[in-house]
């Protein structure tokens, strides 16, 4: 929105010193008026950039900066004797913009289609320009729009994919601390309502496996584990890893008794491959940020595995730990 409100201003600026240089041309004055009222909406723009606090709010406001500047680049052209006035040249810088910068392509095609309908109606309305000039003209900036369009959504793309890969622990595929802190930080942060969870789970002797089976088989325990928490969770809840065998499980929507809920049957999916401790926490109740939470759901995953010390596991014939599931609420 700023960058908009700069280049508005810029361009608009261009335009006043030409008028300035061509002074004793015709419609000077009216023309110094158009592009001196684009100027201040561009200023207007700068201005609210830097107090709009949401992505509607920002995109009605250039929009609105949009028409305002392709009204006041008509009426200058058209003052200025039509498609062939240096003027329509703000035509091109507008169309580069919006190409680089919208987003949505249908929103992208709307608004290209307005800014050369308008151009083509300068033409219209204006005086004659030279056969060709205005076939050229618009052939030129559908070909910027294109390339312009094409490489925005490439690195736009490309973006999105490194946003992705550092969101993301390469092994398992759950989120990793940063994914964790953007997926879970906006929906904990000053939570005073019920209804957000978050479970810590630990693998119990996870280190046994890699020493007396090798790093292959804990990556692919590691890898396991995270794909029997997923088929227990829903769409709308995620799962982290932050350390070793250590993972965190958000729970949107879900209050104590959910929380216990699915901490046991993350245990039963689970404990087909290992031991795992549980810990878990609810908002406001055991804290109303993500930090507090992660808190107290350790808390009780160390007290679980202090009462197994207590009170060691049964094991199977494979030597595998086999969960308490009881001990989970405590």
């Amino acid at each position: 929105m700023a960058l908009s409100a700069v280049l508005h201003v810029v361009s608009h600026g261009v335009a006043v010193g030409y008028c300035l240089m061509t002074f004793r041309e015709p419609n000077r004055a009216l023309m110094l008026a158009a592009f001196s009222c684009g100027m201040a909406s561009g200023a207007v723009g700068l201005w609210a950039a830097k107090r709009v606090t949401t992505k509607a709010t920002g995109y009605r406001v250039s929009f609105t900066i949009l028409l305002v500047t392709l009204v006041m680049v008509a009426l200058g052209a058209y003052w200025d004797g039509g498609a062939a006035s240096p003027t329509t040249l703000g035509f091109v810088t507008t169309s580069v913009f919006v190409a680089t910068y919208t987003p949505r392509l249908r929103l992208l095609i709307g608004l290209e289609a307005l800014t050369v309908g308008t151009y083509l109606a300068v033409a219209a309305v204006g005086q004659p320009a030279r056969p060709g000039q205005v076939f050229i003209h618009v052939a030129g900036m559908l070909v910027l729009i294109s390339v312009c369009a094409t490489q925005a959504r490439v690195v736009a793309r490309q973006r999105s994919q490194l946003r992705s890969l550092a969101a993301l622990d390469p092994l398992t595929g759950a989120l990793n601390r940063r994914g964790l802190a953007d997926f879970a930080g906006p929906l904990f942060r000053g939570c005073r309502r019920p209804g957000l969870s978050l479970l810590c789970l630990d693998l119990d002797d996870f280190k046994l496996v890699n020493d007396r089976l090798g790093h292959a088989a804990g990556d692919a325990l590691l890898q396991r584990t995270v794909a029997a928490a997923r088929d227990v969770l829903r769409a709308e809840d995620a799962i982290a890893r932050i350390g070793g065998d250590e993972f965190v499980i958000v729970l949107v929507d879900a209050d104590q008794a959910t929380a216990r809920a699915v901490a046991t049957r993350i245990d039963a999916a689970v404990r087909e491959q290992t031991g795992v401790s549980i810990g878990w926490a609810t908002a406001p109740h055991d804290g109303d940020t993500l930090e507090t939470l992660m808190h107290s759901a350790d808390q009780r995953l160390y007290r679980m595995k202090q009462e197994r010390h207590a009170d060691p596991p049964l094991r199977d014939g494979h030597g595998l730990v086999s969960s308490r599931p009881d001990v989970l609420g405590a």
